[in-house]
């Protein structure tokens, strides 16, 4: 019989916890290379070189985020103003207001721009962080075996979070009106001409979709999972909510990014986030057009009655399927070793911090310049 202090610690499931996905889990050797002698055990409270290489992964991920959302805020100014330039051949101040009004409002220029600097500020750093802490991009897209009515109801628990967290917003922007404070809301939906449509669908629809999940769902919980699952999907969720720099974004972002996480780490695949963000986007994209671009008289108003009637339906259905995935799927449990390794630690992560506050800071410039 072996005796038990011979044995080695498992690096894919160093703290025990059963409540994880051991697929999703990566080498532990990474952090604490000792787990590998035998009869060692990792010690309650971690010890500095353990803290020092948590710290570097979370560092790493925060400095990704971080030099993403600087970046594209210098290169959207860049671009604009060559655009401006290129449109008016002067340095007039009155030319350039006039070209960037003509791009905000009568081309589909701007979505276009958006859309590429987003692109950019999502793929890069989930692509060059992955690589920096040994993440194959591939490892993110695993096959999956589960059936096709699992994933459409994933779709409609998706759908069901934004109807509910768009009345949470109207009950918010209320009380904030009433404290004569209006939130910024982000709005790049265009519908000037058919280029702006197309343009506007593409990035709502498809782009934004898959490079917002490879980068949150992706590189950042990947890394912020390495000691505690729980803690990498909630903190994921508050970052990617953060990111949007918005209230109204906000209040969706993070509930939806807490399921998200879920599913992503319950099937190791970042295959059905994906699925669930198309989705969610394009009811988004399709609501805002019909409500936008429908006249409400007539049959308009007709149409959108049948499409308000229709979209609470699916919520409602939603509804039913999230409550039903609640009871039979839970966030991971921490145990007490992962507790001491992971909201304590991300803390004194300053680049971590760094990326958070940056965000936060945005969002309230945002406030203070619409008020």
């Amino acid at each position: 019989m072996t005796d038990i202090k011979d044995k080695s610690i498992n690096p894919y499931d160093p703290f025990d916890n059963p409540t994880e996905n051991c697929a999703y889990r990566t080498n532990y050797c990474d952090i604490e290379p000792k787990i590998k002698e035998k009869g060692y055990k990792l010690p309650l409270l971690p010890e500095r070189n353990e803290r020092k290489n948590i710290r570097h992964y979370f560092n790493i991920t925060g400095l990704g985020i971080l030099l993403g959302a600087v970046i594209v805020n210098i290169l959207f100014f860049i671009f604009s103003f060559i655009l401006e330039f290129a449109m008016t051949g002067s340095f007039d101040y009155d030319d350039l207001l006039k070209a960037e009004n003509y791009m905000n409002y009568g081309s589909s220029i701007l979505i276009a721009l958006n859309g590429l600097m987003f692109l950019i500020v999502n793929l890069i750093p989930a692509i060059v962080g992955s690589r920096l802490t040994g993440i194959r991009i591939r490892s993110y897209f695993r096959p999956m075996e589960t059936k096709k009515s699992q994933l459409i109801k994933y779709m409609l628990i998706g759908i069901f979070i934004q109807s509910a967290t768009g009345i949470l917003y109207t009950i918010v922007e209320s009380i904030m009106s009433a404290g004569e404070i209006n939130d910024y809301t982000a709005d790049i939906d265009t519908y000037v001409n058919a280029k702006a449509i197309v343009a506007t669908a593409l990035y709502t629809c498809i782009v934004a979709p898959i490079t917002e999940e490879l980068l949150y769902r992706g590189f950042v919980m990947k890394n912020l999972s390495r000691v505690s699952q729980r803690f990498g999907i909630i903190a994921s969720a508050v970052l990617f909510g953060l990111a949007h720099e918005n209230i109204a974004q906000f209040l969706l972002a993070m509930p939806i990014g807490i399921f998200l996480g879920r599913i992503v780490i319950k099937h190791n695949s970042l295959i059905p986030s994906i699925l669930v963000h198309i989705a969610v986007n394009t009811m988004s994209f399709g609501m805002n057009w019909i409500f936008t671009e429908i006249p409400d008289f007539g049959v308009g108003s007709m149409v959108l009655i049948i499409s308000n009637i229709f979209y609470y339906l699916v919520a409602i259905l939603g509804l039913i399927f999230w409550i039903m995935e609640v009871r039979r799927t839970r966030l991971p449990a921490n145990t007490l070793r992962q507790n001491l390794r992971g909201m304590r630690i991300a803390l004194t992560s300053p680049l971590l911090i760094a990326a958070a506050t940056f965000h936060i800071c945005m969002a309230l410039l945002a406030i203070s310049m619409q008020n």
